[in-house]
C-alpha cells in the first residue's frame, strides 16, 4: 500500500498550516506538476518510489478534508519518524517510539491504521525469521496505530509464517510415525534445534491474544512430536527438553495438564536413564542374570534342562536382597528379572508338569520389589498355581518325594475293591474293581525296589529259621515255620519302611498309599486293598 505525503511532495512543510491554504496548493501542485512533465522519465521521485502525475494529484485532493491536511501536516513535520515508516518502512520508529498525543485520537488512528498496518505486517514477520526478539517486541509495542478493521493486515504475514512452521513439525512427527524418517537415536536431538528457531520462546510469549490459538497449536505439536519420538527411538532426553521447552511457552488451552503430566512422566524415565548410564557396570552384571533365567527358560521349554535344576540355578545366580537394595535406576531391571522368572515357572509348568518348581520360581519373583502391576500378576500365578498343586500334588510331582517329576517306567499299579452286595443266606459276596496307576519318580522306585528287597529277605529267613526252630521241637515244624514267617514278615516291613524313611522318602506301604491324594478319597468311600471274600 502507498503512503504519500502531500504536504512533502508540495513542499509545503516549512510553512505554517494556517498559510496553506487553496491558493497556496493549487500554486504548489501547478509548479510540481510542471517539474513531473520537464523530467526525463515523467515521474517524480519521492523517498526513492516513482510517482506519476496521476498518484500526485489523487492525494493533493486529500488536502481538501481539513482533518487530513492537519495530519499530513502533523507528520511531516513533528512525526517525521513515523511519516517515513508510512512512506517506505523505515524502521527507525521503532527505536525511539514515544507515545504522541495525537496517537490517542480515533480518528488519527483510523487514518493511518491501513498504511501502517501494511509495513507493520512485513516489519513483524522480518523480525520473527531473523530470531529478533527485542525489535519484535519493539514493533509490537507500536500496536496501538492499528485500528480493529486492520488488525488481520498487520499480524497476516506472522499468522502464516507460525502456521507454516507448526506444519513442518507435524511433517516431521509424521515421517517418524509412518517409518520414513532419516533421524536416528543420536541425530533425534536436532529436532530441538528446530523447534526452538520455528518456535523462539521470547517471541512466541511476546505475541498478543490474537495468537493465543496458535500459541496453542505449536505447543500441541511439539507434544505430538515428542510422543512420536518417545515411541520410536530409545531417546528420552529429547522428549524431555521438548516438552520442557514447550511448558516455557505462554499456553491457555485444555490441553496444558496434559503435557505436564507427560512432562512428569518423561522427566522420572528420562532421570532413571541418566541413573542407569551412570550405574552401567552394575545393571550390566544384573543383565547377565537376566540373560541366564531367559536361557533356562528355553531349554526348560526344549526338556533339555530340569526344571529343579533352573530353580538351584537361579538362587544361586542372584542375592534376592543385593537385587533389592539397589537404587531406583534398577526399577526396570527388577521388574525384568521378575518377569523372567514368570516365564521360566510357567514354562516348568506347562512344559514339564513341574508344579513344585513353578511355584517355587514364583515365590522367588514376589520377593523382588517389582512394580505393583508385576507384582499383583505374580500374585495371582502364586494363587492358580497353589491350587493346582493342591489338586493335582502327587499326579504331577512324585508323592514319596515331593521334589521329582514322575516317571512313566516308574509307577505302582494296584488293584482297589468296594463290597457293593452281600448276602449270609446263601453266603455271597458281590464287588466292584479297579487297576489304579500311582505316579512315581525313577528315584523313589529304586529306593522302594531296595527296601522291597530286604522284606523278602527278612520274611523268607524268618519262615526258614521258623521251620528249622519248630523241627527241633517235635511235630512242630510247621507251627514253628509260620510263627517265624510272621516274625519275618513284621521285620521285613520295619526293615522296607525304614530304607525308605532313611533315603529321605516315603514308604510303599499300604498303609500309605491309602493316603495319596488318588486313593484317599476312595479309602474314605469304602475301596480297599484286599478282595472281599464270603
Amino acid at each position: 500500500m502507498l503512503f504519500i505525503n502531500p504536504i512533502e511532495i508540495l513542499e509545503l512543510q516549512q510553512s505554517n498550516i494556517a498559510a496553506i491554504d487553496d491558493n497556496a496548493i493549487k500554486k504548489a501542485k501547478k509548479k510540481l506538476i510542471a517539474e513531473i512533465d520537464l523530467s526525463d522519465d515523467g515521474h517524480l521521485n519521492y523517498k526513492g518510489q516513482k510517482l506519476t502525475k496521476s498518484d500526485c494529484e489523487k492525494v493533493i485532493d486529500e488536502l481538501s478534508n481539513s482533518d487530513k491536511k492537519e495530519y499530513y501536516y502533523q507528520l511531516a513535520t513533528t512525526n517525521q519518524l513515523l511519516n517515513n515508516y508510512l512512506a517506505v518502512g523505515d524502521e527507525k520508529l521503532f527505536t525511539s517510539f514515544k507515545q504522541e498525543s495525537i496517537y490517542k485520537l480515533p480518528d488519527f488512528i483510523n487514518f493511518v491504521s491501513p498504511y501502517f498496518a501494511y509495513n507493520f505486517d512485513r516489519s513483524l514477520v522480518k523480525a520473527l525469521k531473523g530470531n529478533n526478539s527485542s525489535l519484535f517486541t519493539s514493533i509490537l509495542r507500536t500496536q496501538t496505530l492499528i485500528n480493529q478493521s486492520n488488525i488481520n493486515t498487520a499480524f497476516k504475514s506472522v499468522s502464516i509464517e507460525l502456521q507454516n512452521k507448526i506444519a513442518e513439525v507435524d511433517k516431521i512427527r509424521q515421517e517418524i510415525k509412518d517409518e520414513e524418517s532419516e533421524y536416528t537415536d543420536v541425530s533425534i536431538k536436532e529436532t530441538l534445534g528446530i523447534i526452538k528457531k520455528n518456535f523462539p520462546v521470547d517471541i512466541i510469549n511476546s505475541l498478543p491474544t490474537y495468537f493465543q490459538s496458535q500459541i496453542n497449536k505449536i505447543a500441541a505439536s511439539i507434544n505430538y512430536l515428542q510422543l512420536a519420538i518417545w515411541d520410536a527411538f530409545s531417546n528420552t532426553q529429547v522428549p524431555h527438553d521438548l516438552l520442557e521447552y514447550t511448558l516455557k511457552l505462554n499456553i491457555e488451552s485444555v490441553g496444558k495438564p496434559t503435557f505436564e503430566k507427560n512432562f512428569e512422566i518423561v522427566k522420572r524415565k528420562n532421570d532413571e536413564k541418566i541413573e542407569q548410564e551412570k550405574n552401567a557396570p552394575t545393571l550390566k552384571r544384573w543383565a547377565n542374570v537376566l540373560i541366564q533365567i531367559k536361557s533356562a527358560t528355553k531349554k526348560v521349554e526344549a526338556k533339555t534342562l530340569k526344571p529343579k535344576e533352573a530353580v538351584a540355578n537361579a538362587t544361586a545366580s542372584f542375592n534376592v536382597s543385593e537385587l533389592n537394595s539397589l537404587p531406583s535406576f534398577a526399577n526396570e531391571i527388577r521388574n525384568q528379572i521378575g518377569y523372567s522368572l514368570r516365564s521360566l515357572s510357567i514354562s516348568s509348568w506347562n512344559d514339564q508338569s513341574d508344579i513344585a518348581s513353578a511355584l517355587q520360581l514364583i515365590k522367588i519373583a514376589l520377593q523382588i520389589n517389582v512394580s505393583s502391576e508385576a507384582k499383583a500378576k505374580f500374585l495371582q500365578d502364586e494363587k492358580e498355581l497353589s491350587a493346582l498343586d493342591k489338586k493335582y500334588k502327587g499326579v504331577f510331582v512324585c508323592y514319596f518325594c515331593d521334589t521329582n517329576a514322575p516317571d512313566e517306567g516308574s509307577k505302582i499299579s494296584k488293584t482297589i475293591y468296594k463290597e457293593t452286595y452281600r448276602s449270609y443266606i446263601p453266603r455271597r459276596v458281590q464287588f466292584s474293581y479297579v487297576e489304579v496307576d500311582i505316579p512315581r519318580c525313577s528315584r523313589c522306585k529304586e529306593i522302594h525296589s531296595k527296601g522291597n528287597e530286604k522284606y523278602w529277605m527278612f520274611l523268607i529267613g524268618g519262615i526258614v529259621l521258623g521251620a528249622i526252630i519248630g523241627a527241633m521241637i517235635e511235630e512242630h515244624f510247621i507251627i514253628g515255620g509260620l510263627v517265624g514267617g510272621v516274625v519275618g514278615w513284621i521285620a521285613g516291613n520295619a526293615i522296607e519302611s525304614s530304607q525308605a524313611t532313611k533315603e529321605g522318602v516315603k514308604d510303599a506301604s499300604n498303609s500309605t498309599l491309602s493316603h495319596h491324594p488318588i486313593l484317599e478319597q476312595r479309602m474314605k468311600e469304602g475301596w480297599t486293598f484286599s478282595k472281599p471274600s464270603a
